[in-house]
């Protein structure tokens, strides 16, 4: 899974409105929509992007590495 993928489906469950999380953040609509949730695009976030957004949803960028290592079982036992 991507970070993108990740980010996008935390956004889905919270049910956050897009025009808002751009109003909030300051990010442009379509720069969030292309990253997010235009399957096929493959825009990738940009750093500024990904901390505005983290930040508003109140997540520590850093919980995606954790997860993907206790998927992959690396971490443990240390």
């Amino acid at each position: 899974m991507t970070f993108e993928k990740w980010l996008s489906g935390i956004i889905r469950e919270r049910g956050i409105n897009l025009s808002e999380l751009s109003r909030r953040t300051k990010l442009p609509y379509q720069a969030i929509y292309a990253s997010l949730f235009a399957h096929g695009r493959d825009r990738e976030l940009r750093s500024g992007e990904l901390i505005a957004i983290c930040g508003y949803l109140g997540i520590d960028p850093m919980e995606f590495a954790r997860k993907r290592k206790e998927v992959r079982g690396e971490g443990q036992g240390a």
